[in-house]
């Protein structure tokens, strides 16, 4: 964590603690604690008291993980996409060879499209208004690029017929 921390030129001045407490709301790790390395150049006075800071944050973590519980929303969401992704891409090669595997595999990229789309719908209804907006964000583009892919899948499968 002290690595993510920049090494800070501080200046003594009645603003330090301002200062400080803004560094700690952006960088404490999630016990509260913020250990802050001040380097005072020669011949400026050294701060008289060094004390760990306390923080009050609203961001929630899990626990286990430290995650956000956006996060591993997002992170399940994009194992979907990514196995919605390959079973696209067997299904467009098995279409492009005309194959016999063509038409179960073209199923079965619908499937795991539907499973995508589906925990997409319920991550975004199941969360905060803001971490709805968050998931939106970051997973609501790559549903879409999907989604119109796959329209052009259901449409060579009726071709087929």
């Amino acid at each position: 964590m002290l690595s993510r921390i920049p090494r800070l030129l501080v200046r003594p001045s009645a603003n330090l603690d301002l200062g400080l407490s803004r560094l700690a709301n952006a960088n404490a790790n999630a016990s509260g604690v913020l250990k802050v390395v001040v380097v005072v150049p020669h011949g400026l006075p050294r701060p008289s008291a060094v004390r760990p800071l306390r923080y009050n944050s609203t961001t929630t973590t899990t626990p286990s993980t430290g995650k956000r519980p956006v996060d591993a929303k997002v992170e399940d969401l994009s194992e979907l996409y990514a196995s919605a992704k390959d079973e696209f891409e067997i299904a467009v090669e098995e279409t492009s060879k005309n194959t016999i595997y063509a038409r179960d595999d073209r199923e079965t990229a619908r499937e795991e499209f539907e499973k995508f789309r589906l925990a997409y719908e319920e991550a975004v209804a199941g969360s905060s208004e803001e971490d709805g907006l968050e998931i939106r964000r970051r997973v609501g583009q790559r549903l879409r690029e999907m989604e119109s892919a796959m329209e052009t899948l259901i449409q060579a499968d009726k071709e087929e017929h």
